[in-house]
């Protein structure tokens, strides 16, 4: 397939229009920034596409001065060639002022860029392999020890994570529309959530508990929660995550979740239908006790009506049965430090994550949460972190308040963006959660998966 012609036209200083002429691609926007200059970037982007095609791709460089003809190779070498017969056509687009004329390409041999590109380091010339050298004495008895070459002889060890190509951005658009494999950039996006993806699916310690916290009601504890469960397993697989209630009478925990349980799955239903002289309870026995949600977790709700709330005994006897078949064990908590299930959810916990809203009194029932946790399990606090919400009525300057009164404590802080679902009271699907949460779910629960990787008892 002969490659497309790049039409690049410099429409600033720091700014370039890439259009692909005969192909029904949208124009590419290219631009400087405080790293590369345009010239860098046009070129970074010119080579990408020669290595891509592995063939020299031909280049129109417009500037308000003149057009000049190039060609790229793989290599990345930039030479001047005489036009091609007849001019590439290009759709027309509206003109743009141009606020100073970009440098143009010398004739010759060239580099597009000033400064000198390194776009990968060459591996080192390996020692010549022992394997198929003849041995300078016969070898006339059999194999004794290790064979060292045979790991010479495995194939190399690989990383989806960067070889993967793109998805996302301009260079995920070029590889749907024209059938490239570009790989994404290692500073992108896209990097950065395939590597959260991996940390995900790390081992874990034997139940796994992972705790949401604040003695404020109101906080997004619930929806967090949710959508933590959905999130991990999303990664981790179906039937690995439960989700608990271990909230007081009256929470919102059932009307938050997106496939409500029915009537007599809960955990009283639960425990009074097993022997507490049993050693476990048959997988298919608890599956009748928890409702499966959309993305692959479990849910199990608390004491429902006007029962009195759950007891520290009750928490931990749930938490014995399903940390036999579940990976992690997601608590949303309610809102007292002396309840019971508070105390079990906090004692149990290889990482707590306690959600704080921009607003005074969250700000301070978060701080007198910490506390709390410091009372009962002061261990725990280094695998604690503070996810600071966005919403209606925030006031920025609690968020300086709150981080400048964390360091003492080394509690990290982390943001989420404003999510319309968690703060309208809907129920909660991740498939309908804007993109920019799923991303930051996925972060976060990276960050956690690692805290509780890293926790010891």
């Amino acid at each position: 397939m002969t490659p497309p012609t790049v039409d690049v036209e410099i429409t600033s200083e720091t700014t370039a229009r890439a259009t692909l002429a005969n192909a029904k691609v949208p124009p590419m926007n290219l631009e400087a920034n405080d790293n590369k200059t345009l010239s860098t970037v046009v070129h970074e982007f010119l080579h990408n596409m020669a290595q891509a095609q592995d063939a020299d791709i031909e280049v129109v460089y417009r500037t308000a001065k003149d057009t000049r003809f190039l060609t790229v190779g793989p290599d990345g070498r930039a030479e001047e060639r005489a036009p091609s017969m007849p001019l590439p056509t290009v759709s027309p687009t509206s003109p743009e002022p141009v606020v100073a004329e970009a440098t143009a390409l010398p004739a010759g041999p060239v580099v597009v860029a000033t400064e000198q590109i390194a776009y990968g380091v060459d591996p080192q010339p390996a020692a010549p392999s022992p394997v198929g050298q003849r041995s300078a004495e016969p070898g006339t008895g059999p194999i004794e020890g290790l064979l060292d070459e045979l790991p010479q002889l495995s194939a190399p060890h690989a990383n989806p994570a960067a070889s993967d190509p793109a998805r996302l951005g301009v260079r995920g658009r070029l590889n749907a529309m024209l059938g490239l494999k570009f790989a994404p950039k290692s500073d992108s996006l896209e990097i950065r959530l395939r590597e959260a993806q991996t940390t995900i699916t790390r081992p874990l310690p034997e139940d796994a508990v992972l705790t949401f916290a604040n003695l404020k009601g109101g906080v997004g504890k619930t929806p967090m929660s949710v959508s933590m469960a959905e999130t991990l397993a999303e990664y981790r697989g179906p039937a690995t995550i439960t989700c608990m209630d271990l909230g007081e009478v009256g929470g919102s925990f059932v009307d938050r979740v997106a496939v409500p349980p029915a009537a007599g799955k809960d955990v009283v239903s639960l425990l009074a239908s097993i022997d507490p002289a049993a050693a476990d309870i048959r997988p298919s026995t608890l599956a009748r006790y928890l409702t499966r949600q959309p993305s692959g977790s479990d849910i199990i709700v608390g004491r429902a009506g006007t029962e009195k709330p759950l007891t520290y005994d009750d928490a931990a006897a749930l938490g014995a049965i399903l940390g036999r078949h579940r990976d992690v064990l997601v608590a949303d908590t309610g809102n007292s430090s002396h309840a019971g299930s508070w105390r079990w959810a906090i004692t149990a916990a290889h990482a707590i994550i306690v959600p704080v809203p921009l607003r005074r009194d969250a700000a301070a029932a978060a701080q007198r949460t910490l506390a709390a946790i410091a009372a009962i399990r002061p261990d725990v606090l280094a695998r604690t972190v503070v996810v600071i919400t966005a919403g209606p009525g925030d006031v920025p300057m609690v968020e300086t308040e709150v981080v400048n009164a964390l360091p003492a404590l080394r509690v990290p802080v982390c943001r989420m963006p404003f999510e319309p679902l968690f703060a309208s009271g809907e129920r909660i699907a991740l498939s309908q959660l804007q993109r920019q949460t799923q991303d930051a779910l996925t972060v976060l629960a990276a960050t956690v998966v690692d805290l509780m990787a890293d926790a010891v008892g």
